[in-house]
C-alpha cells in the first residue's frame, strides 16, 4: 500500500516510494507534475507510463485532501 502526505500550502504531494511532485491543476481534476527528487525514483519506475500514473495518483490524492479540508473533515 502506498503512503502519502499532502501539503496544500506548497501544493505538493508525496506519493509512491516517497517521490515528491510539484503539481499544477491544468483543468478541473487534471494535474501536471514535476518530480522534485528524481534521483530517488527506483530504476524500475523510470518508465514514462509508470511516472505518469504516479503524477495522476498524486493529483487525485491532492484533490481528495483539498476536498476533505474544504468540508471540514479532520484537522
Amino acid at each position: 500500500m502506498a503512503s502519502y502526505k499532502i501539503n496544500l500550502e506548497q501544493q505538493t504531494a508525496t506519493s509512491i516510494n516517497g517521490i515528491t511532485f510539484k503539481l499544477t491543476e491544468t483543468k478541473p481534476g487534471e494535474y501536471e507534475g514535476v518530480c522534485l527528487n528524481p534521483k530517488d525514483i527506483p530504476p524500475d519506475d523510470l518508465d514514462d507510463q509508470i511516472l505518469g500514473k504516479m503524477v495522476k495518483e498524486a493529483g487525485m490524492l491532492y484533490k481528495m485532501e483539498w476536498d476533505r479540508r474544504e468540508n471540514g473533515i479532520g484537522s
